[in-house]
């Protein structure tokens, strides 16, 4: 009788008996300068993934570990199933990559737009007005190839957001392609001057959203997806402290 009833309560509550057997790692990414979603420095990952997904683990009763790389070998370590999930992922990024894989995807997290900051005098100007760009190292500008490619627009990488923001504020570029939110993040938190730039919706941009995701684990999605109902208010509450209400 009682093997009967730990085998009903394991199949109930698969996560709960497995959660101090095992540490579940989460491979994330290990950008310097990302807030508020992150920022992976002496060894140390913060920002607001970190939190969100701490708040996961205890909700869950599970234990995550975290496991910083850069993004290439980040793809390369979550197709490969040496990390158990990906944040943040999205259905879009490497689609054909992982073709076949049996990703699953979370529920929303937060939303993004990936898009041009311009000077405010600037804004609704039109494309014609934009000839040099600054983009973080790494970065795509979606919606932009066709003038790259014909030499209209020439966009350079820079490393670091203080001087990628300036190189606007200076005049040295028309704009920066980024996150919104980051950009807006560095404008206030770094360069303290939160008007300087401003998003242009007039230009080419790109919105979606941002996902927890697996490749062995769906069940713990499915936990992960109930956690984000059950603590709504506390989930809202961190994206409100980090100013990144879902769009």
């Amino acid at each position: 009788m009682k093997k009967i009833i730990l085998l009903i309560a394991f199949l109930l509550f698969p996560m709960t008996l497995t959660a101090q057997d095992r540490v579940y790692v989460v491979g994330v990414q290990s950008f310097k300068e990302y807030l508020p979603y992150s920022q992976y420095q002496n060894h140390n990952y913060t920002g607001f993934n970190r939190e969100v997904l701490d708040l996961f683990s205890k909700h869950a009763g599970i234990t995550l570990k975290y496991d910083a790389m850069p993004i290439k070998r980040l793809y390369v370590a979550f197709l490969k199933k040496r990390v158990d999930f990906k944040y943040p992922d999205n259905p879009y990024w490497q689609s054909k990559e992982k073709k076949g894989l049996g990703v699953t995807y979370s529920k929303p997290v937060v939303g993004y737009i990936d898009g041009m900051m311009v000077a405010r005098d600037n804004l609704g100007a039109g494309i014609e007005k934009i000839k040099k760009v600054a983009i973080p190292a790494g970065f795509t500008a979606f919606g932009y190839s066709d003038k790259i490619a014909s030499g209209e627009i020439v966009f350079t990488e820079v490393f670091n957001y203080r001087n990628l923001l300036n190189r606007v504020i200076l005049k040295r570029a028309d704009g920066v392609y980024s996150n919104i939110i980051v950009s807006q993040y560095y404008l206030r938190e770094v360069l303290k001057t939160p008007n300087a730039l401003v998003f242009d919706p007039s230009l080419p941009h790109k919105k979606s959203t941002r996902h927890l995701s697996t490749i062995m684990h769906p069940d713990i999605i499915k936990h992960f997806d109930a956690f984000l109902v059950e603590q709504k208010e506390a989930v809202n509450l961190l994206r409100k402290k980090y100013h990144l209400e879902i769009e």
